[in-house]
């Protein structure tokens, strides 16, 4: 052993995060990411038994605001995966995280909840609500597409942020 005690879990991560943009900017994690965008912190140091990784928005989160309620996930309102800034996080239910997520990432219209029906030509408008797809129908034209998707959205989801602002 060295005699060097390792240094907090708080000291080490922090130094990970880029929050040069200031209070109300995306605050970037710089340190490891996983494939899936999000950043991942060891809170035990390496060396001594290293404990499992953890999100490093939860870390964050809990850190400056406190314990995530039980049964609950963190939604990044800025969709930027990597960030770690608490304001730009909130607690939710899974169902309300996958209302509030943008385009699917096998989406191939680039316009959430509309794709193109290769048999018919024309624009298919459906949302995704507790494990069913719902259709809006088709359409010739893909912004009627994307008009109507938002409709049967709004009517069915709770927290569609990104269609209610």
């Amino acid at each position: 052993m060295s005699g060097v005690a390792p240094r907090p879990a708080a000291e080490r991560f922090w130094v990970k995060v880029d929050q040069t943009n200031g209070p109300n900017a995306c605050w970037l994690w710089t340190g490891h990411c996983a494939t899936n965008g999000y950043g991942r912190f060891c809170p035990e140091p390496r060396k001594k038994n290293p404990g499992p990784s953890v999100a490093a928005h939860r870390f964050a989160y809990e850190a400056l605001v406190g314990p995530i309620p039980a049964g609950l996930q963190l939604d990044h309102l800025c969709r930027v995966k990597n960030c770690v800034n608490p304001a730009h996080l909130r607690p939710v239910t899974n169902k309300q995280n996958h209302e509030n997520a943008l385009v699917r990432r096998d989406n191939t219209s680039g316009v959430r909840g509309v794709s193109l029906n290769r048999h018919t030509g024309k624009w298919w408008a459906y949302a995704d609500h507790h494990g069913k797809r719902h259709s809006a129908g088709l359409f010739a034209d893909k912004a009627d597409a994307e008009a109507a998707a938002i409709a049967l959205r709004n009517r069915l989801f709770t927290h569609n942020d990104a269609d209610r602002t």
